[in-house]
């Protein structure tokens, strides 16, 4: 049941990345390879407000969001805009590049010490052989309101119908009077915010590392890779999936007789990643597509 525990929580905090970035890929078609790092700077915004500013905790996580949006919008204006409708792969040189900005950023400004948002103990409570602390509990709570708002807004909603046209076909929506320049836009924002707020995750659940940010990254893309080009939901399944392998990989004894080191537990992502490139590269809820 700990294990159970254990992959809900680190599943909550992957969905939330890879729910956005599947928006962003299947939308605008490029790779945006400094996400771990924008998870990190909302992380760290919250962090800085709350203890060194001395904000409440909802003022310093709305203060960490906004950041993280911010930091979304500069990033699609100055590294993607420009360049993506030139050649998809553009956006993968320009995002390598911020990525080093931001990690030599995040390291002059915060240093390589661990930062917690909440420096006080959790509260921890035993549920059905589990142990698990109210903050998690809240952190999966509100990871589901949101992406059930999400669902509300793509599946229930004439803006939802718009962005849904605008990932099937960018072309065929302009024809029909949709601001899809604006969309992609927003659709970009929209995924910094999720990743600021799984930075906020990280920093209330865990640990804020700069050294968090490439792993999350990968497994982020993992997601997305296995869930479907562009299958919002698809990476959603496919990022719990990742969470609940990486915690039985190094939580059980394999054979009766040993346990495997969890420093290998990222390495659970990149195998994912190669079985669904060499089995089913259109990913699990994706479909092949034939090309002339």
């Amino acid at each position: 049941m700990q294990l159970f525990s254990n992959g809900l929580i680190a599943g909550s905090l992957a969905a939330l990345i890879a729910g956005g970035l599947a928006l962003v890929y299947g939308t605008l078609g490029v790779f945006n390879l400094a996400l771990g790092q924008m998870v990190l700077a909302g992380g760290y915004a919250t962090w800085w407000l709350h203890q060194n500013v001395g904000l409440s905790l909802p003022i310093s996580i709305v203060g960490g969001i906004a950041i993280g949006a911010a930091i979304s919008w500069m990033t699609f204006e100055i590294f993607i805009r420009p360049f993506y409708k030139r050649h998809r792969f553009l956006p993968l040189v320009t995002t390598i590049s911020l990525s080093m900005i931001l990690d030599a950023l995040i390291l002059l400004l915060f240093e390589e010490r661990p930062r917690s948002i909440l420096a006080s103990m959790k509260d921890m409570r035993i549920i059905l052989g589990a142990s698990i602390s109210t903050e998690q509990i809240m952190l999966i709570l509100i990871t589901c309101l949101l992406l059930a708002f999400f669902a509300f807004i793509l599946h229930c909603t004439a803006f939802g119908r718009k962005l849904r046209a605008v990932v099937q076909n960018d072309f065929a929506a302009m024809s029909l009077g949709i601001p899809v320049g604006t969309l992609h836009r927003l659709i970009f924002i929209g995924s910094g915010v999720l990743a600021a707020c799984a930075g906020i995750f990280i920093g209330i659940d865990q640990n804020l590392s700069p050294l968090l940010a490439f792993p999350l990254t990968i497994k982020a893309y993992a997601a997305v890779i296995a869930g479907g080009k562009g299958n919002f939901w698809g990476a959603v399944t496919c990022a719990y999936i990742i969470a609940f392998l990486e915690q039985l990989v190094v939580g059980i004894r394999w054979f009766g007789l040993f346990y495997i080191p969890a420093g290998y537990q990222d390495t659970v992502a990149l195998v994912f990643i190669i079985l669904f490139l060499l089995f089913k590269p259109a990913g699990l809820f994706g479909s092949q597509t034939r090309t002339a």
